[in-house]
């Protein structure tokens, strides 16, 4: 019997010491494949802070870890106890997306983990609203009110004024400060934050000018431009100045054009005015920009409106872009829209009779705050203009339409994250 007892507990000794060697190994590899993670992620982070101090690195140098030395080996970079390699993919034309895989690589056990990213250059295509100031174009100050409801992202350089129980399913951020009105009670869904650094705006978009008339399509004074669901679009205009091409064309190779004019506020609709006028169906990519103002006079919506679709469309105007006086009711926009000095809004917004709903699914950059209609303040009964119904677009998130105006003091961003199997 005490030979038995013996051989037992001999028998469960031994399976404790194999179990304990197991966990022991379990354990250690485990730490080694969460430090193979950390080395991978150290390579991404040191090709951003590469990028954000200069921004045309990815096009001038290669990184130490990226490519393969004169015999054909992967390049790496020694970090802590382990080493990364960096696959590097260029942006497209007219975009700003860097893609990187990073390897992470430790010993004892050898363990590789590969992760994928998106890098990005801090774009006003983050929010589906942005302001640099929370006003009107007459100075007065612009609340947000019980009603109102921001399915995106927010950012003002300036303050943001509440009064009542509006709702931010986004997160929000403000430059300035939150000023509470009457009845503060705000519903905000994520996190919001006071005294961000501001996104400064350009003083204009002679870039695209520059790209139009390189590759692009330029025009010259008003110019009509209507767009079809089979990619191609009718184009009018009969300046001698324009070198783009009028009737059924195609778009442009790279995607942009301009529309250049005087800019007489006294006659917006004066013919050498630099005025962009746009309605029809998007399959494609294209950025429209103008001197003057965008007209938007119909429908301006995407043939394909599924959220991993290509279709894209950019409005940039100097001073205003307006949905057309003449436009229908219950009209719906899909386009990243951006008034540099100006305001998005709708043309003779205060005439009566009320039209009915404006829907946008984009994104709304503005200088100022621009009125879609007025309402009676006793009744709350809505007199002039539209009612409003504003999402985000979120393929924005991840990409952009072409050559997109970008902030000033713009940095690169990390703005997806993945592990690949390799």
């Amino acid at each position: 019997m005490v030979l038995a007892v013996i051989a037992v507990l001999a028998v469960l000794g031994f399976g404790v010491i194999v179990l304990s060697e197991s966990d022991s190994g379990l354990t250690i590899r485990t730490n080694r494949t969460t430090k193979a993670l950390h080395v991978a992620e150290a390579g991404i982070n040191n090709y951003l802070w590469h990028l954000n101090s200069d921004e045309d690195y990815y096009a001038t140098e290669a990184h130490p870890a990226q490519g393969q030395d004169e015999e054909g080996s992967d390049r790496w970079v020694d970090f802590e106890d382990g080493k990364y390699h960096l696959d590097v993919t260029l942006p497209q034309e007219g975009d700003s997306v860097i893609t990187i895989e990073s390897t992470g690589k430790v010993f004892n056990p050898e363990v590789n983990r590969t992760i994928k990213v998106e890098l990005r250059k801090k774009s006003f295509l983050s929010y589906l609203y942005f302001t640099d100031a929370e006003r009107s174009e007459t100075g007065s100050e612009i609340w947000w009110i019980t009603g109102d409801v921001v399915r995106g992202d927010l950012h003002t350089n300036g303050d943001l004024r509440i009064s009542g129980t509006p709702v931010f399913e986004g997160a929000v951020t403000v430059s300035g400060q939150i000023v509470e009105g009457w009845g503060y009670n705000p519903d905000f869904q994520k996190e919001y934050q006071v005294g961000v650094p501001p996104l400064q705006l350009p003083p204009g978009n002679n870039q695209l000018k520059e790209e139009a008339q390189s590759h692009g399509y330029y025009y010259y004074g008003e110019t009509t431009i209507t767009l079809n669901s089979n990619g191609s679009m009718n184009v009018s205009n009969n300046n001698d100045l324009s070198t783009g091409p009028t009737g059924t064309v195609w778009p442009p190779r790279n995607g942009i054009i301009y529309v250049d004019g005087q800019t007489d506020s006294r006659n917006p609709r004066r013919n050498t005015n630099g005025n962009a006028f746009l309605s029809g169906t998007l399959s494609g990519r294209l950025t429209v920009a103008a001197k003057n103002n965008v007209y938007i006079t119909d429908n301006l919506v995407y043939r394909n409106q599924t959220e991993d679709s290509q279709d894209m469309l950019g409005l940039v105007a100097e001073n205003f872009v307006y949905v057309d006086k003449n436009a229908p009711n219950n009209i719906e926009i899909h386009a990243a829209i951006l008034a540099i000095n100006h305001s998005f809004g709708v043309e003779d917004y205060q005439s009566p009779p009320a039209k009915g709903t404006l829907s946008i699914k984009g994104a709304i950059i503005q200088k100022f705050r621009g009125p879609v209609g007025t309402f009676n303040s006793r009744t709350m009964r809505k007199i002039s203009g539209y009612s409003k119904n504003y999402s985000y677009e979120k393929r924005m998130k991840n990409h952009q339409p072409p050559y997109f105006v970008e902030p000033v003091n713009a940095s690169f961003e990390q703005v997806s994250w993945e592990e690949v199997n390799r």
